[in-house]
């Protein structure tokens, strides 16, 4: 958008650090299970250096039993087993036809897992500038969309509660006339779960209410992510107002996203009830922690 060096830059993506690697996995441990349910056994740790070499994983999973008890054992063996019978899926949502841009005619996305991507397509020289789509957010300050390396043209993302009432729009992640990026974990990051309109742009195009623009994402702010701070920002978005930059501009998007899934879903039923294998990994791990409950006999 509108070049200013002094600009309130939002700060550099960084990337993720791996999770450390331990030296045995859930299933290694679990084969020391029937030994530490055992009610006279005992667990001996190894300190002979040549004795550690040869016995390489199982010295180190001795320790752990040793150091962590039986009981914290069992509980790790159960969360290892429910996590090991815990599905898990992404969604990529594709726009249908042409999205429509307030929330009486948004897109209603429809998949099943995590909703990690919306694919779609604007041509404001056709009349289609805006898209808006409903989404379901996870809550706890999780969520993040944004079109870096999902775009060519100058995108805006705008996000809005069920009512339709501006959350928060970001312009430009960085630099000018870029994609946009509305960021996990900030002050204006929706912490409450539940139904949200996502809208997407081709700048300068920004949502208006009744009383004026929502948020104020022009000029010297077009970096920085921005509240529901115009004039308008108290009412539901009614429509949108500016011209377009890169006339003609638009093309094919995709809104990278963390933290949502599709308001409708389809291919699994979500259910309070466990699914029966995860249910009967359950059951066991229980069994495990009634049986470590058990007092032991004391060894001379």
């Amino acid at each position: 958008m509108t070049q200013n060096p002094t600009a309130v830059s939002q700060p550099e993506i960084k990337g993720t650090s791996k999770r450390p690697s331990h030296d045995f996995s859930p299933l290694s441990v679990l084969q020391f299970v029937p030994a530490a349910l055992t009610p006279s056994a005992t667990v001996s740790v190894l300190d002979s250096a040549a004795q550690a070499t040869r016995m390489g994983k199982t010295l180190s999973v001795k320790r752990y039993i040793s150091t962590v008890g039986r009981a914290s054992l069992c509980g790790f063996c159960l969360l290892s087993l429910l996590l090991m019978g815990r599905p898990s899926h992404a969604a990529t949502f594709t726009e249908i036809s042409d999205a429509g841009s307030l929330p009486a005619t948004a897109q209603i996305t429809a998949g099943s897992g995590f909703l990690t991507e919306i694919d779609g397509k604007l041509s404001p020289a056709d009349g289609d500038g805006q898209d808006m789509y409903l989404i379901h957010i996870d809550g706890g300050g999780t969520f993040s969309a944004a079109t870096v390396g999902g775009a060519s043209f100058d995108t805006e993302l705008f996000l809005f509660d069920a009512n339709g009432k501006g959350v928060y729009a970001n312009d430009d992640a960085s630099g000018d006339f870029a994609p946009s990026m509305l960021r996990a974990y900030t002050s204006l990051t929706p912490i409450t779960p539940g139904d949200y309109y996502l809208a997407i742009t081709q700048c300068c195009s920004a949502p208006v209410s009744s009383d004026g623009q929502i948020f104020t994402i022009a000029g010297p702010n077009h970096r920085a992510l921005s509240g529901p701070t115009g004039a308008g920002g108290a009412l539901p978005v009614t429509g949108y107002a500016g011209g377009f930059v890169q006339t003609p501009g638009g093309g094919a998007y995709q809104i990278f996203l963390t933290g949502a899934y599709a308001s409708i879903v389809t291919g699994a039923q979500v259910s309070a009830v466990p699914e029966p294998n995860v249910f009967a990994l359950m059951l066991a791990g229980l069994g495990m922690m009634a049986l470590l409950a058990r007092p032991c006999r004391k060894t001379a």
